[in-house]
């Protein structure tokens, strides 16, 4: 399959190489910064790149947008008129849907995994969701899906969606509060390193035992005293305050 690449950033920079691998051919780069772009194709068989909506090839059997959520409808509906109408336009989004897209042939091809420069993934165990209309563009998808990674799963838009928040909470949330976490440390001279294995094991048993048969600390206790120290202690940090009796109340109402 010919594709090309709507846009060049984390996502891209890991899932073009994934998808070159697994036979696709990567025939096209699309990016408004050709720097980035430029990385990208080096990363590739040598791929072309432009940084004109009007110089996007026209004659690729799939169009992957990479691009942010609020950026997608946009060049989609940019470069739709310009595309073959036999393309399919595929979308990299947990919280977009299929209508997020102008194809008549359309779907979504959603990784369930966080990408960052600096960090890359290996794709077998990554959890790959296609949600899509049509058993053809599902059967393709599913074939390329399924050489890159052994988890592959097809949803209705109304699944991702729900399955996109739960993300959320376990990544973005549960990352911040080590964000929390790090800030409390070195606003009074705490060196950070000192919680990493207590992060490690926190994870490691919610992974291997599961989380509501892992929680501990004062709130699940029910050590009314403990609690009542750390209000006081976070008296400084306000914002802080009130994440923690929101998330202290929440443990308790799931323990009872």
């Amino acid at each position: 399959m010919n594709v090309v690449c709507i846009g060049s950033g984390q996502l891209a920079n890991q899932l073009m190489p994934a998808l070159e691998s697994s036979g696709c051919k990567i025939v096209q780069i699309y990016n408004r910064s050709e720097e980035t772009a430029r990385v990208l194709g080096s990363k590739l068989n040598s791929t072309p790149f432009t940084t004109l909506i009007s110089e996007v090839r026209s004659d690729a059997d799939i169009y992957f947008f990479t691009l942010s959520d609020d950026a997608i409808p946009l060049v989609a509906d940019q470069l739709y008129p310009i595309i073959h109408k036999k393309a399919i336009g595929v979308h990299c989004s947990g919280g977009l849907t299929l209508d997020a897209l102008p194809f008549s042939k359309r779907a979504g091809f959603y990784p369930l995994q966080s990408f960052s420069d600096n960090h890359e993934v290996s794709w077998k165990y990554i959890p790959i969701i296609i949600t899509t209309e049509d058993e053809n563009i599902w059967d393709t998808l599913d074939n390329i899906a399924s050489k890159i990674s052994t988890v592959v799963y097809r949803m209705t838009d109304s699944q991702k969606a729900i399955l996109h928040v739960a993300a959320v909470f376990a990544n973005n949330f549960s990352n911040h509060m080590l964000v929390l976490a790090e800030r409390i440390c070195k606003e009074n001279n705490l060196p950070y390193e000192i919680l990493k294995p207590l992060v490690m094991e926190t994870f490691s048993k919610a992974i291997i035992s599961g989380p509501s048969e892992s929680q501990t600390g004062p709130a699940v206790r029910g050590d009314v005293q403990t609690i009542e120290k750390h209000l006081q202690t976070l008296k400084e940090y306000p914002e802080l305050l009130k994440i923690y009796r929101l998330i202290t109340e929440s443990i308790k109402s799931g323990s009872q």
